[in-house]
């Protein structure tokens, strides 16, 4: 009768202390993630509370200035002089900084109050995404808007020229970086990348490409509308595990929606103008880029081609 009353305590006792470390291991190693969680929640409402707000007064909006509209991520080092380029550009209306360190406490003060000759707004977002790049903040009053990394330096003739080329094609992505897709007819999937798993190019011998990606292009207000709020949110959702893909189905949405405007007939998706300009990556101190970080940035890329197969029923980028 004794022993088993030992037993009885050892097996209560055993029991009590599984379903505490079980407890303590949740709150332990569960409880970031379901914060993170939270916080994507929360900045997806907050996104949609937006959407009705987003919609420009088209009698009021500029066809002749753009809007600047980038993310920068700790790189404060090299910040002043991407600011002072935009904000002495006599084609820009406002300039729009999203501030995607979330894990800074606050902006520091020497940006929030720098002496910018256009309207400067900082936002702040609660997840780190670069879906946040796309999004239709409602200080953007001008048809074109900018989109372009904080360790970008174009030169201005050639912003001039690709601002020219994009209000004479506004319905498409004009950008400095072309890309083109691959294709494998054995085994039916797309990719970017060749043997050596390497980025290919725009073809110097056919200048053939199929998108462009987003580090400096020019973009119509309206996708921005669309990549926030009709992009299916598998892509939506795939951006935001990845920090990747985003200008491969910015690219693609475009693609599709001018298919559909034209009865199906397939349509290029962007304009490719040929550039020079300093890219500050190497000069700054802080962060170097997605690609220098993730190792399955090439195949998450061949991953994204495919799925925009699935979605649409095609591939809905072309060679240009």
């Amino acid at each position: 009768m004794e022993r088993k009353a030992i037993v009885l305590i050892f097996t209560i006792t055993t029991l009590l202390i599984v379903t505490l470390l079980t407890a303590l291991n949740s709150l332990t190693f569960g409880s970031s993630t379901t914060v993170v969680e939270e916080l994507y929640e929360e900045q997806e409402e907050q996104i949609r509370l937006l959407e009705h707000e987003t919609w420009p007064n088209w009698a009021s909006v500029s066809q002749k200035t753009y809007t600047v509209l980038f993310l920068t991520y700790k790189r404060t080092d090299i910040l002043g002089r991407v600011l002072d380029f935009h904000c002495n550009f006599a084609l820009v209306d406002r300039v729009i900084v999203v501030w995607n360190d979330v894990d800074e406490p606050t902006i520091p003060k020497h940006f929030t109050n720098y002496n910018c000759s256009k309207e400067l707004f900082f936002k702040r977002p609660l997840v780190n995404s670069l879906n946040n790049r796309f999004i239709p903040y409602p200080e953007i009053r001008t048809e074109a808007v900018l989109i372009i990394d904080d360790d970008q330096l174009p030169k201005k003739r050639d912003l001039e020229l690709a601002f020219h080329v994009w209000q004479n094609s506004p319905q498409l992505i004009v950008g400095f970086q072309s890309r083109v897709h691959t294709y494998d007819a054995y085994k039916k999937r797309y990719g970017v990348t060749d043997p050596q798993h390497k980025y290919l190019r725009t073809s110097k011998e056919n200048h053939q490409y199929s998108y462009i990606i987003t580090n400096v292009c020019f973009v119509h207000i309206h996708y921005l509308h669309m990549y926030t709020y009709e992009l299916p949110r598998r892509f939506y959702n795939f951006v935001e595990l990845h920090n990747n893909c985003e200008d491969i189905f910015l690219a693609g949405m475009v693609g599709e929606f001018l298919r559909k405007s034209t009865s199906g007939r397939a349509r290029p998706c962007c304009i490719w103008v040929e550039a020079h300009g300093k890219h500050l990556e190497r000069a700054a101190k802080g962060f170097k880029g997605i690609n220098h970080s993730n190792k399955n940035f090439w195949p998450q890329r061949a991953q994204a081609m495919n799925m925009m197969v699935e979605e649409y029923g095609h591939f809905p980028l072309i060679l240009t």
